[in-house]
């Protein structure tokens, strides 16, 4: 009589650990496989865990949630348009053609680039966030970790076998690590380009100033030239009046070369290889953190939404979470004194420190960048009101000069040394511009140093070209 029978020969041949280990999986499947589950649930007094953000500044990533929870809004995003404390405000140049909405591609950007880019502040941000490399290395790490957690998460294999890189409590305090290094490299290239912007703005601007400046010097150069073929003795203030004239070149020509390096390095800073960008916006002070709330308000904000705040928060939670499973292995080290059980123990518990210990040198860090950048913002007014009135005066006193050499006879104007006098006043009016320019970029610098200690650069709007 013949039966049916299921093939035994594949089974036969697998080794006997394999199918003790297949057979063990199936009972535990029931009770610990869990198919990605929402990671909300694991972390119940901890921040918001990996999650749309790998920092507060980068793009959305992938969540390791169920799909019944994909569109539940965070605790990031909730927060995200909580503050008021952010202002925006340009100054552009309106004959500049407008700039496309978005430009996601890099294909796009670097064809928008050989085509000549108006850029301006949130440009230069957007890109220098979607474009540089360290940026997009440090995101591709924590990708690489968002990954080794899916798969932790996953995996119906038992904690105790699987390799560290795919247990759960260290894949995630991996995905948090990366996310704070993440945080940092951001925050660095975004200071280090908006920097890099407002020297290339001031370049500019320094140009255009110091162009203006050489054509009150060859007016008062024709004038001498013309005295000097009646007078020779007026020989000498030609002389003076060529010196400055020279002078004025030569920093015109500096200051361009330092405009292009700034602008090669911005380019570099935002991920464009190659084509040539103009400003959109002209050097003025911009207004992007109000600080009419008291400085403690900011210094808050700051320890709680501040650049690799919350990525520790969750590094701490996440290697605590570790340790509380661990209470049988704890048991087991007590009892037995086993030196790999103690040993992963103790690094647990002083990579929990060392993680408090980097939370409360961070707070104490974006305490003194805050108040820093306030009182250079604070004192930046005051020197921007005095720079102002600077110039006034010096034009002022350019202006009765000048007049002084038109109504004055030549003897009277070489004696009373009037071309000398106008001159001076010349050189006057240029070192009131140019500390007016610099204290104008200092200003714009601490500004845009506070607006990203607080955290709050995702609040901008991400369509401004």
């Amino acid at each position: 009589m013949l039966r049916a029978r299921l093939p035994l020969a594949p089974f036969r041949r697998l080794p006997r650990r394999v199918a003790s280990l297949c057979a063990a999986g199936a009972l535990l499947l029931p009770a610990g496989c869990q198919i990605n589950p929402p990671m909300k649930q694991r972390l119940l007094n901890a921040p918001s865990a990996p999650g749309p953000r790998s920092s507060n500044f980068s793009p959305l990533l992938r969540r390791s949630v169920a799909p019944d929870h994909a569109g539940e809004e965070t605790a990031d995003d909730r927060q995200a348009g909580s503050s008021g404390l952010i202002r925006t405000f340009h100054q552009e140049i309106a004959d500049n053609p407008t700039l496309p909405d978005a430009l996601p591609a890099p294909v796009a950007v670097d064809a928008a680039a050989a085509k000549g880019v108006a850029v301006n502040l949130d440009f230069v941000l957007r890109q220098t966030l979607e474009r540089n490399g360290d940026i997009l290395a440090a995101r591709e790490r924590v990708n690489e970790s968002q990954i080794a957690l899916d798969a932790a998460l996953r995996s119906c294999m038992p904690e105790a076998l699987r390799k560290d890189t795919f247990k759960k409590p260290v894949a995630e305090a991996t995905l948090w690590r990366r996310r704070s290094e993440l945080s940092k490299v951001e925050i660095d290239n975004l200071q280090d380009a908006a920097d890099t912007y407002f020297d290339w703005l001031t370049a500019v601007q320094g140009e255009v100033v110091a162009r203006d400046l050489m054509t009150y010097e060859e007016k008062l150069l024709d004038r001498a030239r013309k005295l000097a073929k009646l007078e020779k003795p007026v020989q000498v203030v030609v002389e003076a009046i060529e010196t400055a004239v020279s002078g004025r070149q030569q920093y015109i020509l500096h200051t361009r070369q330092q405009g292009e390096a700034a602008a090669a390095k911005l380019a570099s800073l935002m991920g464009i290889n190659g084509g040539a960008a103009m400003p959109r916006e002209m050097l003025q002070p911009m207004d992007r953190v109000d600080i009419s709330v008291p400085v403690e308000v900011l210094v808050r904000q700051a320890q709680d939404n501040g650049p690799g705040v919350r990525e520790l928060q969750g590094l701490i939670a996440a290697i605590q979470q570790g340790i509380d499973q661990a209470r049988l292995a704890q048991c087991l080290c007590a009892h037995t004194g086993a030196a790999l059980v103690c040993g992963r123990l103790q690094m647990a518990q002083s990579q929990l420190q060392q993680a408090e210990l980097s939370l409360l040198s961070l707070r104490i860090k974006l305490r003194a960048g805050v108040e820093a950048a306030f009182t250079a913002v604070v004192s930046g007014r005051e020197q921007l009101d005095l720079a102002s009135k600077a110039i006034d005066h010096a034009k002022e006193t350019y202006r009765i000069m000048d007049l002084r050499v038109t109504e004055e006879s030549p003897e009277t104007a070489m004696k009373n040394k009037t071309y000398d006098g106008v001159l001076n006043s010349i050189r006057q009016l240029s070192q009131a511009r140019a500390n007016y320019v610099t204290a104008v970029s200092s200003y714009n610098k601490a500004q845009a140093r506070l607006l990203l200690l607080l955290g709050a650069y995702h609040n901008c709007p991400s369509n401004v070209p």
